[in-house]
């Protein structure tokens, strides 16, 4: 009877602390479902003979106002303040269900680490940065403004083109709102460690009302390290045009990234402010038969981003975007763009949206006659194809929902 009594207990003891370890875990399943439609001026068409023209365009796009995606995210706690988590994250077209990146399963997010209130959080895989995730929150691309509201080529990566794979994260707890982080992204290719790899740096201090960021990005052979390659192209410069294919700046030898920003909230409104200077090493979209190791280019931009809560529902934006591209030994070319947006909260979790983009390009202009290899000035609103003109507009009105 002892035995029977002991064994009933520890049954019981064994089932309260299966049952204990398993309120300590949990994993969710989240997405966002974006779809909607854009429409938009002067998309460049090339002809048989080669010459080209302008014309308007309406399309369905997905993922505009945040990227159509779905993810698995879990949390255990194994005491002491701490956790190990993960994510599993992809997204994809939802206008036609492919994913973004051809191949690759969870394209945005695949990592597992350790958090603990104390001493901070470490993960593993294939990530985010730092830089990219607190200069990221001041711009309109990220908030109101749709993914074609973003920086030219999203080329400081403040939208998160790209993201790294092999790497190791840390952010810190907060010390009074200020928190700092790192990545290291190993290259894994032997015998050169230098190669793919790459490293970001970021500081954040928040407090009230108030946020301010800095922080650095580089990365070795971004085209082939984060952006998929030739053939597998996922960054915002248009590959299919070949007049203009923008995307051949970023296959360059290194990118480096230096921004500053910061934001206040006033009430209803709020108003926020980002600076960065990139720099592409050796970018191959400038190599010609006198410098086959092509030419370094600089882009400076700047964005004021305003937004305005109306009513709990509903919000109104403006934006203005500043950029100035300087190859060296050549002139400038100068981008200007504006932002103007309303988003409406039907519920919670869903969302309509209506955008407007008009870029202007002016100075000795960054894309490239086929025929006479003279530079030309061709706006192009991020994530489509180039204009025929120094012009371009874009009108994008969709939904969005989150579950």
């Amino acid at each position: 009877m002892a035995n029977t009594v002991k064994r009933t207990a520890l049954a019981l003891a064994s089932c309260a602390l299966a049952i204990s370890a398993h309120a300590q875990s949990s994993v969710t399943l989240y997405g966002t479902v974006d779809a909607g439609l854009i429409y938009s001026t002067n998309q460049q068409t090339t002809h048989a003979d080669g010459s080209t023209s302008g014309h308007a365009n309406w399309q369905l796009g997905g993922g505009n106002l945040v990227p159509s995606r779905w993810g698995l995210t879990g949390s255990e706690d194994i005491g002491g303040g701490t956790s190990v988590n993960f994510t599993l994250e992809n997204s994809f077209f939802s206008q036609n269900g492919a994913l973004l990146q051809g191949g690759t399963l969870f394209n945005r997010n695949a990592w597992v680490g350790v958090a603990n209130s104390r001493y901070g959080t470490l993960t593993l895989g294939r990530q985010y940065d730092p830089f990219s995730d607190d200069l990221g929150a001041y711009v309109s691309s990220n908030n109101w403004a749709t993914l074609y509201g973003s920086h030219f080529g999203d080329v400081d990566n403040l939208n998160e083109a790209f993201n790294f794979n092999n790497s190791i994260k840390y952010v810190s707890p907060s010390f009074g709102g200020f928190t700092i982080g790192g990545l290291f992204s190993f290259g894994g290719v032997a015998g050169n460690f230098s190669q793919n790899r790459g490293w970001s740096l970021a500081a954040n201090y928040a407090n009230g009302p108030i946020s301010l960021s800095a922080g650095y990005l580089e990365l070795r052979n971004p085209l082939q390290a984060a952006l998929g390659g030739e053939s597998g192209y996922i960054g915002d410069f248009s590959c299919s045009n070949p007049n203009a294919s923008y995307c051949e700046l970023q296959n360059a030898q290194r990118i480096s990234i230096f921004g500053a920003g910061g934001s206040y909230a006033f009430d209803k409104v709020s108003v926020a402010l980002s600076y960065t200077h990139t720099r592409l090493s050796q970018s191959l979209y400038f190599a010609d038969a006198a410098r086959p190791e092509g030419a370094d280019v600089s882009f400076d931009i700047a964005e004021l981003n305003t937004s305005w809560q109306y009513s709990p529902a509903l919000q109104f934006g403006f934006a203005y975007i500043f950029n100035d591209a300087h190859p060296d030994g050549g002139s400038s070319t100068r981008l200007h763009q504006i932002n103007l947006g309303a988003v409406y909260s039907l519920s919670k979790r869903t969302a309509i949206y209506a955008v407007a983009i008009g870029q202007k390009s002016s100075g000795a202009g960054l894309g490239i006659d086929a025929t006479s290899g003279a530079t030309q000035n061709l706006a192009q609103i991020p994530n489509l194809v180039n204009s025929d003109t120094d012009k371009q507009l874009a009108v994008i009105a969709g939904i969005r929902h989150n579950f």
